[in-house]
Formats: structure tokens, C-alpha cells, sequence
């Protein structure tokens, strides 16, 4: 990420991104601290707000962040020396790095249309999940990816990868960037596993005595 980010900017996304990650997860667990099947699906539901409200929050302070957001809309994205980030939750393991997920079968519409207006050339594969009929989605990915559309030079699409799980938070979190091989289907050009923020340790309650 330092060729990408520079030195000083590559170190603050080392650990901020996963902090980001990480405060999205318990934000919705604690939000919803019974309902765990339930978040699980919000967790890889594309749509989630909480991971972009969290990485424009920690990474929009940082030299050279643009916010990119569109009004009544769950997507907003921070701009980068060039490169947009993307959250992704690629699964719910921590025995799994995303170079090892499949790359594009779970991303959302926002995600596929900025690779494709932005990304390398690929080709669609024929075992890559159809996204539901979804109007208000197309309408804000069209819109965020407009705007972006606007920024010069064209930015490049940087993945925020992440494995969660209710009931143990944030498992992994990775940055990554996509390349095309030579048969049009998409592959990491590099990635980079970030490490997990430390463990909030409860300070213990002070004793009463009468």
C-alpha cells in the first residue's frame, strides 16, 4: 500500500481501517446485541451503511481524503491519493485471508459498477451470483459513481476487505487491489493483511464500601 498511499498515509490506513471495520461490527451488534442470524446477514449485505460511515469517519481526516457522498443515500466513500475504498465483507472466517475468497462473486452493484467504470477490463463470469432487482440501489450506485466519475485522473478502486462474526467482531481485514489475468476474470494484483485492532478491556468497576 506504500506505492499507492505513500509512506505516512499507508501507516494511518494500517490501523485505521481496521478500527473502522471493527467499530462498524460492534455498532450493529450492539444495536442488535440478541439478533444474531439477522446480523450476520447485515454484516454481508452489501447495502450495510455502517462500514462507509466508518471509514469516511476514520480515513476522510487524512492529507488528501475527499468525501464522496450522495444525500439520502447508505453509500459514501473517501477518495484517496487516487483510489477510492470499498468495504467488503468477504466472509465470516478468520482462518480465511481475502486472497483466498473468490473475487467479485459477493460484491454488491456499487462495488462491480466501480470496477467496472474504473477497474481493470474483465469479463463477467457465468458463476457470479445475479444481483436482485433493486431500483433505489441503481439509482445511488449511479449517482456516487458519477460523481466519482468527476474527480481527475480516473481514481483506482482499493477493496476494504473484512471476515466478521456476530458474537467475535472483526476476525480479518485487508486492503487489496484487482487485476484482470489474460482469460478477462479478475485476481489480486496485491493485498495486504492489516492487523486487528487490540482487544477493549473493561475497566473494573471501583468497590463501595459503606
Amino acid at each position: 500500500m506504500v506505492e499507492q498511499f505513500g509512506d505516512k498515509v499507508a501507516a494511518e490506513l494500517w490501523t485505521r481501517v481496521p478500527e473502522a471495520l471493527s467499530t462498524a461490527i460492534d455498532r450493529e451488534v450492539n444495536a442488535h446485541p440478541t439478533a444474531t442470524t439477522t446480523t450476520e446477514r447485515v454484516l454481508a449485505n452489501p447495502r450495510w451503511p455502517l462500514p462507509y460511515e466508518e471509514l469516511v469517519l476514520f480515513l476522510g481526516t487524512l492529507p488528501g481524503a475527499e468525501i464522496i457522498s450522495v444525500p439520502k443515500s447508505v453509500y459514501q466513500l473517501v477518495v484517496i491519493n487516487g483510489h477510492v475504498v470499498v468495504p467488503w465483507c468477504y466472509g465470516q472466517s478468520a482462518g480465511m485471508s481475502m486472497k483466498d475468497a473468490e473475487v467479485g462473486r459477493s460484491f454488491g452493484r456499487l462495488a462491480r459498477e466501480l470496477l467496472r467504470r474504473f477497474g481493470p477490463p474483465w469479463r463477467r463470469s457465468q458463476a457470479e451470483a445475479p444481483l436482485p432487482l433493486d431500483a433505489v440501489d441503481e439509482r445511488e450506485v449511479a449517482k456516487i459513481c458519477a460523481a466519482i466519475a468527476t474527480i481527475s485522473p480516473r481514481p483506482e478502486v482499493v477493496i476494504a476487505g473484512f471476515a466478521g462474526a456476530p458474537n467475535l467482531g472483526l476476525l480479518r481485514a485487508c486492503l487489496g487491489e484487482i487485476k484482470s489475468t489474460d482469460n478477462g476474470s479478475l485476481n489480486w494484483s496485491h493485498l495486504d493483511d492489516l492487523p486487528l485492532p487490540p482487544p477493549v478491556i473493561p475497566r473494573p468497576r471501583r468497590m463501595q464500601f459503606p
